[in-house]
């Protein structure tokens, strides 16, 4: 079981590497369009649409119950 364990931890510690990383590449991709515009290429443009995409769908109801639900975690783990 303790194998298990730290096998669990340290998979838990790449997978949050991994979004840690393509959180900044993302942070990369939306600077360059801000300093480049259009003239970023096609792949930026396309990220820039979907995450405007992503953005118009997530409604105030559902942020709001996302953070709430961040609360009740944060509240938990005391």
């Amino acid at each position: 079981m303790k194998h298990l364990d730290s096998y669990l931890t340290q998979l838990r510690s790449w997978l949050l590497r991994a979004a840690e990383l393509m959180s900044l590449v993302l942070v990369v991709l939306i600077l360059v369009y801000l300093l480049l515009g259009e003239a970023s290429g096609d792949y930026v443009v396309s990220v820039m649409t979907n995450v405007s995409l992503l953005i118009s769908a997530v409604t105030p109801q559902a942020i709001i119950g996302v953070a709430l639900i961040a609360a009740v975690v944060a509240y938990l783990r005391r």
